[in-house]
C-alpha cells in the first residue's frame, strides 16, 4: 500500500489519495459481509454512543492517512514504515486512560525503550532531522487510538459492521478535507486508476484481515509477525525507489522491535486482570 501511495503522491494530492483509498475501502468490507451471509447485520441499530465511536474512528483514521501519506512523499520509504511501528507503544499507553487497563513495570519499560528507538531514528538536533519524521509517529498515534477505542464496542457487534460504519465517517472526513484543502486532478491513466483502486482494496482488506486474524488466534502469537514488515519495507524501498537508509534506522530499529516484543511477551504472560 505504501508503494502505491509513494507513486501517486508525485501527481495527486494526499487529500485525493486519502478519499479514494477510503471510498474503495468499502469493497472488501461488503465482500466479507456478503461471503459470510451477514449483509442483513448492516441494519443493526447502534446507540448514539456507538455512532460517536464510529465517527471518532473515521476522523482519526483520516488524520492518520494524511500524516502517513505526507511522510511517504517526503522521507525514505523504510524510515516511514519503521517509525509507524511505534503504534504498539501508543496502544499500550492509551489503554490506561481509555480502557482502564493496568500496565505494569515491564510494559512501561518497553514503551520507553520503543520511543527511545523512535528518537534515535528521528535524530532531533542533527543535520538530517526533518519535521516530517514526526508525521509517521503522529499517524501511529491516530491508528492506535482507532484500534484502542474499537474495544469499547459490545463483544457481540460484528467487526464488519463496525468497520463499515466507521468507514462511512472516514469517507466523509476525507472528502471534507479534500474539498477544503486539496485539489482535484483528473486520473491520468489506467495505471493510476489501478493504483487508486488497489490502494483501497489492499488497505481495506488489510484492516479486515487483521481483525479476523486477531479474533481467530491469540494476539501474542500473531503480533511478532508484524515486525517482518520492517525488513520487507527495506526491500520495497530498495527495489522501487533505490533507497537503503540503514545508517539512519540502526540502532533505533532494534529498540523499537525489542520494545514491541517485550510488550507481546508480557501480554502473553499476564492474567486478564493483572498489570504487567
Amino acid at each position: 500500500m505504501g508503494v502505491a501511495v509513494r507513486i501517486l503522491t508525485a501527481d495527486y494530492s494526499i487529500f485525493q489519495i486519502s478519499f479514494t483509498r477510503n471510498f474503495f475501502g468499502f469493497l472488501p468490507i461488503l465482500l466479507l459481509l456478503a461471503y459470510s451471509k451477514q449483509m442483513a447485520a448492516l441494519k443493526t441499530p447502534f446507540s448514539r454512543h456507538e455512532w460517536m465511536i464510529c465517527a471518532m474512528r473515521g476522523g482519526v483514521v483520516s488524520l492518520a492517512q494524511l500524516f502517513l501519506f505526507t511522510a511517504y512523499s517526503k522521507l525514505e520509504f523504510a524510515t516511514v514504515a519503521t517509525l509507524a511501528f511505534s503504534g504498539p507503544f501508543f496502544v499500550t499507553a492509551l489503554s490506561v486512560p481509555l480502557l482502564g487497563a493496568r500496565v505494569g513495570f515491564w510494559r512501561w519499560s518497553a514503551v520507553v525503550m520503543g520511543f527511545s528507538g523512535v528518537v534515535m531514528i528521528m535524530q532531533p538536533g542533527a543535520s538530517i532531522f526533518s519535521l516530517f519524521s514526526i508525521f509517521p509517529v503522529l499517524a501511529a498515534l491516530c491508528y492506535a487510538t482507532s484500534s484502542t477505542i474499537v474495544k469499547l464496542f459490545p463483544a457481540d457487534r460484528l467487526s464488519g459492521v463496525i468497520q463499515f460504519r466507521s468507514q462511512i465517517f472516514a469517507v466523509l472526513f476525507s472528502l471534507l478535507l479534500w474539498l477544503g484543502f486539496g485539489e482535484f486532478v483528473t486520473i491520468a491513466s489506467a495505471g493510476d486508476l489501478g493504483l487508486f483502486i488497489g490502494l483501497g482494496l489492499l488497505g481495506g482488506a488489510g484492516v479486515l484481515g487483521l481483525v479476523v486474524a486477531y479474533r481467530m488466534s491469540q494476539p501474542s502469537l500473531l503480533a511478532p509477525f508484524e515486525y517482518f514488515g520492517i525488513p520487507f519495507s527495506l526491500f520495497l524501498g530498495w527495489w522501487f525507489f533505490a533507497e537503503a537508509p540503514l545508517d539512519r534506522l540502526f540502532p533505533g530499529v532494534l529498540a523499537i522491535v525489542a520494545g514491541g516484543l517485550v510488550i507481546i511477551w508480557r501480554q502473553a504472560r499476564a492474567k486478564p486482570d493483572a498489570g504487567a
